[in-house]
């Protein structure tokens, strides 16, 4: 009897346990309920995430907090898409509101993105002088194009641009074009998507000031040379990147912002179709 009487005890013990188990697993689980209903979406999930880590017995809980994590996560999804789609709304605008003042050039036979360009910086409107242009592609990547025109190739590699002691190098660039027409020789060199070392931003920044600049040569591993000294950049080429920067700044905003809905809509769907297939799954079982 004495024995038996000891079986039960040890038994309600168990339970007692278990009970108890259940219990604390749940005050997370409750308190993550309540972070969702008021959209504190980061607490429900550290208290769903503690179920786990504290009660991995508590499998009643945790299978509760499984579902309300699936939620949490598709309210976040939510969430994001609509936040993007604001962003979107908002860069498209801005967009909208300065595209008529920019040529948009593209040849469907050959470009699957067209490009943004300033008419006055047209290289048919500038074959007589060298200077610096700038075109941006419709995802926003900005070209910064060096044109060079003399009585003979000087091969120049990178750029040096000053205001006052202030100044900004452009890394090297091995994209160039040479050509010759009529004993003149033209270089055109590119720093492609915006990998100009913060030229075009300096431009930018210092548009209302007297800029300067000189085209230089690499003549060894570590050394390099002028072959042409303080050129200056006009007024209208200084404007003409300007504005073709800021252009550069919403584009590449506006798509970033699309690749984020894109990406948060593909993560809606995934953990649309998990909770689609668990709810298939228990509905399958009860039915048996």
């Amino acid at each position: 009897m004495k024995k038996i009487l000891a079986i039960l005890t040890i038994g309600a013990f168990i339970v007692s346990c278990e009970e108890s188990i259940e219990q604390k697993a749940g005050r997370h689980l409750d308190n993550a309920k309540e972070a969702f209903s008021i959209g504190n979406f980061n607490v429900a999930k550290q208290e769903i995430d503690s179920i786990r880590i504290l009660y991995p017995k508590a499998f009643e809980t945790r299978r509760q907090g499984i579902k309300l994590m699936q939620q949490v996560e598709e309210a976040e999804q939510l969430r994001a898409i609509e936040y993007e789609d604001s962003m979107i709304v908002a860069a498209t605008a801005a967009f909208e509101k300065i595209k008529a003042d920019y040529v948009f050039e593209k040849d469907e036979r050959y470009q699957d993105i067209g490009l943004y360009t300033i008419k006055s910086q047209a290289p048919n409107r500038n074959i007589d002088r060298t200077y610096i242009r700038a075109q941006v592609d419709e995802l926003g990547r900005m070209t910064l194009i060096s044109s060079y025109r003399g009585s003979s190739y000087i091969h120049h590699d990178w750029l040096k641009l000053s205001v006052g002691d202030i100044y900004v190098d452009t890394p090297e660039s091995n994209d160039r074009h040479e050509f010759t027409d009529l004993g003149v020789y033209y270089e055109r060199l590119s720093f492609i998507n915006g990998n100009d070392g913060g030229a075009a931003a300096f431009i930018s920044a210092n548009k209302d000031a007297d800029i300067t600049y000189t085209l230089y040569r690499k003549t060894g591993p570590d050394s390099s040379r002028p072959v042409y000294r303080n050129l200056k950049l006009n007024k209208n080429d200084r404007y003409a990147i300007a504005q073709l920067y800021d252009l550069s700044l919403i584009l590449l905003s506006l798509n970033e912002h699309k690749n984020l809905r894109d990406e948060a809509e593909r993560h809606l769907m995934f953990i649309r179709s998990k909770m689609q297939d668990e709810s298939t799954e228990n509905a399958v079982q009860e039915n048996d």
